[in-house]
């Protein structure tokens, strides 16, 4: 026999309901008004952040100064050390320190861009960047240990260049036959035929070697 509950019947039970798990019903329901509002909240301070370090970029760019710009560098680096501008004026700092043979300074600002875009929540692409720029500088300071131990994160789905400098920091350890393998693995990545020759320079070079 099917029991037919009437409508005041139905309102009372959800009456009843929530008289029962009303605790739980305002739990649950401020927990979501909490979450919102970080979120919210997280994301007004990145959008602070996010124009505050853009502007002290564009100042540094301008800038012609040297005192105001390492002193704009330095609030930019420090203070918005998550942001994108931060990591741009750090890659375009460390480049020029490179281009300029200070070598030194440059693999500091490098290291420091890796571990401001390392992690979870870092800038992958900066990240890879940031590394490559260390192993190429290492590589040229004779490093070449430095340079193994900055590109072992990548293992797979590596780039032409990366297995380059790979090749370069094991040849340079004395690891002719690991080097072959990487510098094979670059030759058939490579699409620029000048570079592909390099590559075959230095394959030939090992192979006369042994």
């Amino acid at each position: 026999m099917v029991t037919v509950r009437s409508d005041e019947e139905r309102v009372q039970s959800i009456i009843n309901f929530f008289k029962d798990y009303k605790f739980y019903i305002f739990l649950v329901i401020l927990v979501i008004a909490i979450s919102l509002g970080g979120y919210f909240f997280t994301e007004g301070v990145k959008s602070s952040q996010t124009q505050a370090a853009k502007m002290l970029y564009e100042d540094w760019q301008v800038s012609s100064v040297q005192d105001d710009r390492e002193k704009l560098f330095q609030n930019l680096t420090t203070n918005y050390s998550d942001t994108g501008y931060s990591h741009l004026a750090m890659l375009k700092k460390g480049s020029d320190l490179a281009k300029e043979n200070n070598l030194e300074e440059s693999l500091d600002i490098f290291y420091q861009l890796k571990e401001n875009s390392d992690g979870f929540f870092g800038n992958s692409l900066i990240n890879g960047i940031a590394r490559t720029n260390i192993a190429r500088i290492s590589i040229a300071l004779g490093r070449f240990e430095d340079a193994l131990t900055v590109l072992e994160k990548y293992s797979s789905d590596e780039d032409a260049y990366t297995h380059e400098l790979k090749g370069d920091a094991l040849s340079g350890v004395g690891n002719d036959d690991l080097a072959l393998q990487q510098y094979q693995s670059a030759f058939e990545k490579h699409t620029d035929i000048g570079l592909r020759n390099l590559v075959e320079l230095k394959i030939n070079n090992l192979n006369t070697n042994e």
